[in-house]
This record gives structure tokens, C-alpha cells and sequence, in this order.
């Protein structure tokens, strides 16, 4: 192992640490992966999260974003779910994302995007090419879909998609199967990753 890989090794393990206390269902494998896709492999360091929750996914992108030296993170999210419940109209999780944020000292490396992931995609430029999208929105096959469909345009040639709860939801799981030949599988850890080798005809 090289000293670059150690040193990056560590890191992980410590954004990890970090990370531990605050609630969602990012596995460490899952969140080593995204370190890495926004880090060292996105082509450009424009990172657009589709579903942020409480931020823990969140804050392991934006430490990738602030170790690599520039770029941003994209949340877009409505911040009104709560387990148990259809939905919320209080600010208390987009109050508890903005927080975790601040705890780490994260807040100046995201951007909030309060609105349904669709209708982000409409006002995003597409002057402003993506180079890591993580699709973790709604898992209904339609929203998944709809969210490839409408965010996919705008990766750049040579980025990355990674997809969250791929063989474990059915709605990711289908649409993977259905992605055309212009993105290929890339084997990662947790996460269904592919990259994106030529513009869609």
C-alpha cells in the first residue's frame, strides 16, 4: 500500500468516526465509496446529492470536497420525512441536516437545494456539468427513474452515478438493470456505481 493510500485510508476511517453519531443507513463501505467517487475520481468537483436526510451521506461528500481543495456538494431534498411518518411540515430535520453540518464544519462546502429532486433538476444550468451524482431519493421504481432521467443529462463524460439500496429495494434494483449502453458498471464496495463514457444519443 502507498503512502498516498494509507494517508487516505486513515482519513476515511476518521470522517467514519465523525460521521458515527449522526442517524441514517450509510453503511462504511457505502461511505468509503463516495469519499473516493468525490475525492479522487469525479472528473469535475461538482457533487449533486438526490436525498440527504439528516446529512450523514452529506457530510462524507463534503469532506471529500474539502479535502480535494474546491468544488461543492449539492443537497437537494424536501426535508420532510420523518420514520413513522408520510411527511413533516416542520423545519425540525432540515434544522437537524443544517446542524450536523455546522458540527463538522461542513456548511461552507454545501449548497441546500429545498425542493423536490425533479423540479431541482430544471433550474440546475447545464453549464454546470456534474461529476458524481448519488441518486437516494424516494426508492419508488417511478421516482428513481424520474430522478436518472431528468439528473443523468448533466453528468459529464467520465463522471460518476452511484445508486443507494440497489439489491435491497426493488425500485433501484430495476432501474439499474434498464441503464442504457452509455453508462458501464463500475465494481465498488456497497454502493451500484456507473460511469458515464459517452453523451446518450
Amino acid at each position: 500500500m502507498s503512502l498516498e493510500e494509507q494517508q487516505a485510508g486513515e482519513r476515511i476511517e476518521s470522517i467514519q468516526e465523525m460521521v458515527s453519531s449522526v442517524p441514517g443507513w450509510l453503511e462504511l463501505n457505502e461511505g468509503a465509496t463516495l469519499y473516493e467517487l468525490a475525492r479522487f475520481l469525479a472528473p469535475v468537483p461538482t457533487i449533486v446529492e438526490l436525498g440527504s436526510w439528516k446529512g450523514k451521506s452529506t457530510c462524507v461528500l463534503a469532506s471529500a470536497i474539502k479535502d480535494r481543495g474546491e468544488g461543492k456538494v449539492h443537497a437537494v431534498d424536501l426535508w420532510n420525512w420523518k420514520p413513522g411518518k408520510r411527511q413533516t411540515h416542520t423545519d425540525e430535520v432540515f434544522d437537524e441536516f443544517k446542524l450536523n453540518l455546522e458540527k463538522h464544519g461542513l456548511t461552507e462546502y454545501v449548497e441546500t437545494i429545498r425542493m423536490r429532486t425533479v423540479d431541482a433538476s430544471r433550474k440546475w444550468r447545464i453549464s454546470n456539468p456534474i461529476g458524481l451524482l448519488f441518486i437516494d431519493a424516494s426508492h419508488r421504481y417511478a421516482a428513481v427513474r424520474a430522478d436518472f432521467e431528468y439528473w443523468s443529462p448533466m453528468v459529464a463524460v467520465g463522471g460518476y452515478i452511484a445508486f443507494h439500496d440497489v439489491d435491497t429495494w426493488p425500485g433501484p434494483t430495476r432501474l439499474v438493470a434498464e441503464l442504457p449502453k452509455w453508462f458501464v458498471k463500475v465494481e465498488t464496495e456497497g454502493l451500484w456505481v456507473c460511469r458515464k463514457v459517452m453523451e446518450g444519443t
